[in-house]
This record gives C-alpha cells, sequence and structure tokens, in this order.
C-alpha cells in the first residue's frame, strides 16, 4: 500500500476516533440517550428557565421513553414549556395531568382556575377554586373568587355559605368607617392605583359593601384598565337583583362596540326590573336595549321597543286584547314576550304558558346568533322563564 493511502487512513480513524471522545465527553452535544431520567427533568427545566422552551421537548421525550409513565415533575415541565411558547391550552391539560398525579400542588389549582375564568368557563374555575379549598381552607380571596363563580354557575347556596364564612370574620369590622373615608379621599385625589389595591385587600371582608365596587369600578376605568370588566361583573353577581349595574356594565359593552353582549346585559336588568318591579328604570333601560339593536341593524326589534315603551308606559290602563296584538306583531321580539308574561301572570295563565313556549323556542333558534348561552356573568345559569 502506498505510503500516502497509509497515512491518510491512519489519520481518518484518529479523527474518528477523537470526536468519538469528544461528543460523548462535551455536554453541549451529548445525546440525550446517555442521560438518565432525573438527569433528562433537570436539563429540560434549565432549557424553560434559560427561555429555550422548544429546545426543552426533546429531552422531555427522551425521559418519556426511559419512563413511559412519567411523575408530576414531567407534567409540570411540559406545561411550562407549553406556556412560554403561548400554547396555553396545551400547558394547561398538562397541568391537569400533573394534578392526576399529585393532588398536593396548591399553587398549580389556582393557576388553571384563574385561566379557566380567564377564558370564561366559570364551571371549570370553580371546579379547581373548590380543589384548591380543600387543601387551603382559610385563603380568603379565593372564597370570595368562588362565591363569584359559585352564583355564575346559580349554585345559591354555596354562594351564600361562601358568604357567611367571609362575613363571619370581624377582623375590620371596626375600620369600615374609616376605610369608606380613605377610599373617598382617593377618589377625589384621583389616587386610582392606591384606591385598586386598599379596595382588593378589603374586599373579601366586605363582600356586600357597595362602596367598594363602586371604589373599583371608578379605580379601574381611572387608570383605563380592561380589568374594569370584570369589576363589573363582580358588582353584577354580588347585586344580582339590581339593575343598576347591569346597565352600567351594558354601557361599557356599547362604549366598546360589544353589542351583541350589551344586549344580554342589559336584557338581565330588563328581567330584574319587571321581577322586582323597579319601574322606574324600565324607560331608561329599553331606551338602552333599542339603542343596542339599532347599533345591530334589527329595525323591527327597535320598532317592537318603541311600542313597548308606549305599552308600559300606560301599565294600568293597558288592555290586555291590544297587549296580544302588540306580541303577536313583534313576535320574535324577547322583551315584548317577557313583558307578556308578566302582565299576564295573574291574569291569563294559559296565555303565559304559550308565550313562556314562544321564548324558549326564539331562544333556542337564536342560541348561537345571540350567544345566549356563552356571554355574560350568568351565561351558564339555568334560565328562568
Amino acid at each position: 500500500m502506498p505510503i500516502r493511502s497509509s497515512r491518510n487512513s491512519l489519520l481518518k480513524g484518529t479523527f474518528l476516533f477523537l470526536l468519538w471522545v469528544f461528543s460523548f465527553c462535551n455536554p453541549l452535544v451529548a445525546n440525550p440517550t446517555f442521560h438518565n431520567y432525573e438527569k433528562l427533568l433537570a436539563i429540560a427545566e434549565e432549557k424553560i428557565t434559560t427561555q429555550n422552551p422548544g429546545r426543552a421537548f426533546s429531552f422531555l421525550q427522551k425521559a418519556r421513553e426511559l419512563e413511559p409513565d412519567p411523575d408530576f415533575r414531567y407534567y409540570n415541565l411540559l406545561g411550562d414549556a407549553h406556556w412560554k411558547l403561548q400554547q396555553t391550552y396545551l400547558a394547561i391539560e398538562a397541568y391537569e395531568k400533573s394534578l392526576e398525579k399529585n393532588q398536593n400542588q396548591f399553587p398549580l389549582f389556582l393557576r388553571i382556575a384563574d385561566f379557566y375564568e380567564k377564558e370564561r368557563k366559570p364551571d371549570k374555575a370553580l371546579i379547581f377554586s373548590e380543589k384548591y379549598l380543600d387543601l387551603v381552607p382559610n385563603d380568603k380571596n379565593r372564597i370570595f373568587r368562588a362565591a363569584i363563580l359559585s352564583r355564575r354557575m346559580g349554585k345559591e347556596t354555596a354562594f351564600q355559605s361562601y358568604i357567611k364564612t367571609l362575613e363571619s370574620d370581624t377582623t375590620f369590622a371596626t375600620e369600615k368607617d374609616s376605610l369608606r373615608t380613605t377610599l373617598v379621599k382617593y377618589v377625589q385625589l384621583k389616587k386610582w392605583k392606591e384606591a385598586e389595591n386598599l379596595t382588593l385587600k378589603y374586599l373579601p371582608y366586605f363582600p356586600r359593601e357597595e362602596f367598594m365596587y363602586e371604589t373599583l369600578i371608578l379605580a379601574r376605568r381611572g387608570q383605563m384598565l380592561t380589568s374594569v370588566e370584570e369589576a363589573y361583573t363582580l358588582a353584577c353577581v354580588i347585586f344580582k337583583e339590581e339593575t343598576r349595574y347591569f346597565v352600567r356594565y351594558g354601557v361599557y359593552l356599547q362604549e366598546n362596540q360589544r353589542y351583541i353582549e350589551a344586549l344580554s346585559s342589559l336584557r338581565r336588568a330588563f328581567s330584574n326590573g319587571i321581577r322586582y318591579k323597579k319601574e322606574d328604570d324600565w324607560g331608561e333601560i329599553l331606551f338602552l336595549i333599542r339603542q343596542t339593536y339599532s347599533n345591530l341593524g334589527r329595525s323591527k326589534d327597535s320598532l317592537a321597543i318603541d311600542s313597548l315603551v308606549k305599552d308600559t308606559k300606560l301599565k294600568e290602563s293597558l288592555k290586555g286584547e291590544i297587549l296580544e296584538n302588540h306580541i303577536a306583531t313583534y313576535r320574535k321580539n324577547r322583551e315584548y314576550l317577557f313583558y307578556g308574561i308578566y302582565f299576564f301572570k295573574d291574569k291569563n295563565p294559559e296565555l303565559v304558558q304559550i308565550y313562556t313556549k314562544e321564548m324558549q323556542d326564539r331562544d333556542s333558534e337564536n342560541e348561537y346568533k345571540e350567544l345566549l348561552f356563552v356571554i355574560g356573568p350568568f351565561s351558564l345559569e339555568t334560565k328562568e322563564y
């Protein structure tokens, strides 16, 4: 064999040997298969914490190959990697699997509950809030959230129980007047952030004090925060039988050109006004509903509200036959049907049944068009007719 060829073969063999040694010893190019399960999790965590979450998946995959039934830490890291990449639903799915492996991770219950609440899924948010409270039963803020979520789901007994628990703590009862004075001062001075922080701190101790919600709304509006919507929702839930907060929430939604949602809130205000005989509010609410229909381009519903306003003003002298004719003219208008149910409640039970069935049918027909079971603080509550 020629000397040059022999030398080339020797050099090639030496190079391959050195490359193998380098690859085996250098952790920067190490093949994950040479690491055990614990080491692979540690490397994946390091990738996530150093803002390289995409590189964590290969190590997690190798970890699962070594351990087909991985423990909760694997799912936490998988969730963290997805979360960093803004793949939130995949992250939550991983976190939920982690909790199946280890139920004692109370911060994780909070994280999932808050996620579902922001995603407008109060049913799931309540489930994880309740599981958290099984582990941390004295967390006032979470008891308050659970109360809100319970009432949004129509679970009135649970709501009252949570509120009773909060109000039984009288730690700051003697400070209520001074707290009110301080909040008024902050609002007058437009110290919005201070007002917001103080309100959130004491809200669980005074869950049914209206001035707390008024301050929270003002403080968040003053800062032009999108979280003002949450403040409206809290007020609507706590003062569920009132009209004013639903009206104000509806106006806020109108301002943001979210007319379908505004319609939902204003309809709640109208139904409360009818049920609880707040007749002084009917005119304003109907005006806002008509305005919303107009913005939605629903001219026939706008005309229906014009007619209904006149009928409500003649409530005492309005003849049943005239109202029946108007309802027939605007058959699909929800407000007219609702008013008809109220008007004939003690006069004609058979007609009430007919109108109730018609309203149920029109709601079913318009379920997706009007997002009846999606939008609003009480979207998953059983509807009352």
